[in-house]
């Protein structure tokens, strides 16, 4: 969960974006990791990501309605925000509209990135971002239309899926256990589904890959926290990497 890369100045720390409400603890290691560090990378602002959820000339959700059930298509506008900047439903691209519904069935707390990010402001330790919100956007575009529907109704049929996930995964999180973590990804129905996995995790993987091939050579001790999940499985970050790895925690 938390490796140097061998011969560089570069630190891997696999983190929880979230973590459930009732289960705020962290891992000793992370803080280690966090004071180990002169700077920080982080996977990308989610604040800038906001502007790239709305389509732009016309409504993409609305693509979604023949291919969802009708029973879970009627849940799921049930379930969405009547206002902000989320709403309408219809005027979301597919995409978004499949990375924000579990949020709205999980009680959370803020995880690892805003805690350090609020650390490292406070200390002025540098920081920067491994992605820009467009990448991000450009990756999430790929999934396809009928695997985002088939996801959408396996989560109105389950609503109770991704906290029981969240809270799964956090518990292995705190063991330190990319081997559990990985196996509750794989029974997650979105994992599941052809294009998903490989727009979330595997795209991303290769292009940090490249990008953090030029942080090897660097002499300040560097941290990049990336989700748990982008350093296991197959096609994880350090295998992109290519480089041999060496346990810290």
């Amino acid at each position: 969960m938390y490796f140097q890369l061998t011969g560089t100045q570069v630190r891997l720390l696999g983190s929880m974006h979230l973590f459930p409400a009732t289960s705020r603890r962290t891992p000793p290691w992370v803080a280690e990791a966090y004071d180990w560090a002169d700077a920080l990378v982080f996977e990308s602002d989610p604040a800038t990501i906001l502007p790239f959820l709305k389509a732009d000339a016309h409504p993409d959700a609305a693509q979604l309605r023949p291919l969802m059930r009708d029973e879970a298509w009627t849940q799921l506008r049930a379930l969405w925000p009547t206002d902000g900047l989320l709403a309408p439903l219809e005027t979301l691209r597919p995409w978004a509209a499949l990375i924000v519904a579990p949020t709205l069935l999980q009680q959370v707390v803020e995880g690892v990135e805003r805690r350090m990010l609020r650390s490292a402001l406070a200390q002025a330790k540098p920081y920067r971002y491994l992605e820009s919100a467009r990448d991000v956007a450009v990756a999430l575009e790929s999934i396809p239309l009928e695997a985002i529907a088939a996801a959408l109704d396996m989560l109105m049929a389950d609503r109770g899926e991704p906290q029981r996930t969240l809270e799964r995964m956090h518990a292995a999180w705190l063991e330190g256990d990319l081997h559990a973590i990985q196996q509750i990804a794989v029974e997650a129905p979105m994992f599941n589904l052809a294009g998903i996995r490989q727009a979330i995790l595997d795209v991303r993987n290769r292009a940090w890959a490249a990008r953090l091939s030029e942080l090897l050579d660097v002499r300040e001790r560097t941290l990049v926290v990336v989700g748990a999940l982008h350093l296991c499985g197959p096609g994880n970050l350090p295998d992109c990497l290519a480089r041999p790895v060496q346990a810290v925690f």
